[in-house]
């Protein structure tokens, strides 16, 4: 009987999980061409990009002189690092009519808002810095179900009734939210001849990941269905819905295939776009069969199989962002005015009728103005609540002293469903706790793991995507890439994985040094390619005291734990935690490795309850007509604390179908 794990079928994985894609599909603003436009003088303004971003604008008569950027409530290593590039932008376009800065969209755009207000107030016209959302006094009683006033203050969301619009917009379905889910679910809409607008909270269209994956039923037997139900069930600690796990595998080959043809990468085009600058460079399809071990249970499948399509769409960094992004793009030059996209437009309200069917929502662009779409259907697809802190408190709490690798993931779209009728999912809600960007080999037992004090603290066949629970006990850490609310105190999810020249001899999924080395932090920086460089953490050096400091270790400490692993390892026995002998091997050999990871949150897999075809419930299970929720915001495909990694793309997966059921569904009752 053949043994698979997920190892094996990851063995060779070069990339993962990315943060947000960068695509140019935004909409154009105001450009200065008039001479004599401004009266001269020195103009201030802010927005809001992951802080408070200020510009400071000097105009003579004619152009803009100088530019200076308070950028200092954005992420050191992205945001921060783009001040000089988009002082060069707005100097060279004269206006907020420049790209923006790769690896920094959000940044580019709060300087976009707070240009556009500098060149408003130069030229004399009245500033309008929209409607401020009327903030909600905090209470400890609960409102919206399971939504208390902090959650909806945290969000775009605006509860009091809207009636002043700038403009109305009649379509047969709104998609709000440009992500895996929201563009599929958009497009496919479409494709069924309905009329669709598209909003988006950012400028251009933001998915994670690299991997999505489809079960090819053609080529499974009915059996190994049936076993990949039971067991995608047990790992979720049998708390999921089982008829959303039904839908995954009767309509995911269709979906994912639905994605292929619309992106153009697919066999007949040898799997590649050069347009998007996209191609699968790598697929992990596999065949689920005999023996399967997830990093906390095993599966005998026994003769029975079940057939994966697992493909990688990228490399870094470009990731399923940038492949939405161009899918959304062409779907607007294929389908015309049946598609229109709403960017920097957030959805802040839905609209009911007297029965409680949703008949269309409120967008509000970067100007203030609200516009009411008009629909017989509005699918929410605004990704979860990580970013919202008071939501993580309350329904995911143990991950609230870890950072976050999205942004502006308020819980919007929890909130607009809950406060239409619907429920939170009611037990432990999944997360995704991972690093695939500090270093390449991630999930290897040889390796020797310390926390930040320099000191062993578990046996290290603990899969990297489960380490967080043991890491929520280890000391915190002051690094790079933190969230603001962190930069002081520290954060958990730290640790460093320390091996020796020899790995290729021990490793069970060895990586080549030339590949290794494109996450060398110090080194040659021309190597950093299908990385994303702000996130490499790993370091190489002769001794191990010298690798220590490199990776910010306490060096007597790290020595010492060092020794004794060795000393382990000569006995063949692990007298401290455990490790099984075949994975104990002696580090004698320089150069000496070290990864640094920092584990955050990439997302939170749970929503409000959902049925099969995307439409959001009730807690009792009444559908509420009219609205869905789908990608992350949608429940419960999971249920287990963790998100489970047994089947790679899953989370993609699971956002992609149901993204393709919802459009299909919503687009037969326009």
């Amino acid at each position: 009987m053949s043994e698979i794990t997920r190892r094996n079928f990851l063995k060779g994985s070069l990339a993962g999980a990315a943060t947000l894609a960068m695509a140019s599909v935004g909409l154009g603003t105001t450009a200065l061409a008039e001479e004599g436009i401004y009266k001269p003088g020195t103009y201030s303004a802010t927005a809001e990009g992951m802080g408070t971003v200020t510009v400071t604008a000097t105009f003579d008569a004619n152009s803009i002189t100088a530019v200076d950027l308070d950028l200092s409530g954005e992420t050191p290593s992205i945001g921060q690092v783009a001040k000089d590039e988009l002082v060069e932008k707005i100097l060279a376009t004269q206006g907020e009519e420049f790209d923006a800065v790769s690896g920094a969209t959000i940044t580019s755009t709060a300087v976009k808002t707070a240009l556009k207000n500098c060149i408003a107030q130069a030229k004399g016209d009245a500033v309008n810095s929209g409607s401020v959302k009327p903030m909600v006094e905090s209470t400890s009683a609960f409102i919206l179900k399971d939504i208390t006033a902090d959650d909806v203050n945290a969000s775009v969301v605006e509860l009091d009734p809207i009636t002043d619009f700038a403009k109305e917009v009649n379509v047969d379905v709104v998609v709000a939210g440009a992500g895996a889910a929201g563009v599929i679910a958009a497009v496919k809409a479409a494709d069924m001849g309905a009329t669709v607008a598209v909003l988006q909270k950012e400028a251009v269209a933001v998915s994670q990941g690299n991997c999505s994956s489809a079960i090819i039923k053609s080529g499974s037997t009915e059996g190994g269905l049936k076993k990949w139900l039971t067991f995608a069930t047990a790992v979720n600690c049998w708390r999921n819905n089982r008829k959303l796990l039904e839908a995954y595998i009767d309509r995911s080959e269709e979906a994912l295939k639905f994605v292929c043809e619309k992106s153009k990468i697919t066999e007949e085009t040898e799997w590649k776009n050069d347009d998007y600058g996209v191609t699968k460079y790598q697929d992990t399809s596999a065949v689920y069969t005999g023996v399967w071990h997830d990093g906390t249970q095993s599966y005998d499948f026994g003769d029975e199989k079940v057939e994966v399509f697992a493909p990688w769409f990228g490399p870094k960094p470009h990731n399923y962002g940038t492949l939405v992004a161009g899918i959304l793009k062409d779907a607007q030059a294929e389908y015309g005015d049946k598609l229109q996209c709403f960017f920097n437009t957030p959805i802040v309200q839905l609209i009911k009728d007297g029965d409680g069917t949703v008949i269309g929502c409120v967008g509000k662009d970067l100007d203030g103005n609200y516009i009411k779409f008009n629909a017989k259907s509005v699918i929410l697809a605004t990704g979860a609540y990580e970013n919202n802190a008071t939501m993580v408190r309350r329904f995911c709490p143990d991950i609230e002293k870890f950072d976050k690798k999205v942004f502006r993931r308020t819980g919007d779209g929890n909130i607009l469903a809950i406060e239409a009728g619907g429920c939170m999912e009611p037990v432990a809600h999944s997360r995704v706790m991972h690093d695939f960007d500090a270093g390449l080999m991630w999930d290897e037992p040889p390796y020797l793991i310390l926390n930040m004090n320099g000191e062993r603290f578990v046996d290290e066949e603990v899969d990297m995507a489960y380490i967080s629970n043991v890491l929520r006990w280890q000391p915190g850490f002051v690094g790079e890439n933190m969230d603001p609310e962190h930069q002081e105190t520290g954060s958990l999810g730290w640790y460093c994985q320390i091996y020796d020249n020899n790995y290729m001899e021990y490793a069970t999924g060895p990586v080549p040094e030339f590949v290794m080395q494109r996450y060398l932090k110090e080194e040659d920086p021309s190597l950093h390619v299908s990385v994303f460089p702000e996130l490499i953490d790993t370091f190489r050096a002769d001794t191990i005291e010298e690798l220590a400091e490199k990776l910010g270790l306490p060096v007597e400490k790290t020595v010492e734990s060092f020794n004794r692993y060795n000393e382990l390892c000569e006995k063949g026995e692990d007298l401290d935690f455990g490790k099984p002998a075949k994975y104990l091997h002696k580090f004698d050999t320089a150069p000496f490795w070290g990864i640094r990871r920092h584990i955050r949150c990439s997302s939170i897999t749970a929503g409000v309850l959902s049925d099969e075809f995307g439409r959001v419930t009730t807690e009792e299970g009444k559908v509420i007509p009219g609205l869905y929720a789908v990608g992350n915001l949608g429940g419960q495909f999971y249920g287990a604390p963790d998100y489970p990694f047994f089947h790679p793309g899953l989370s993609l997966g699971h956002a992609v179908t149901f993204g393709f059921i919802a459009g299909e569904h919503a687009a037969q009752n326009k």
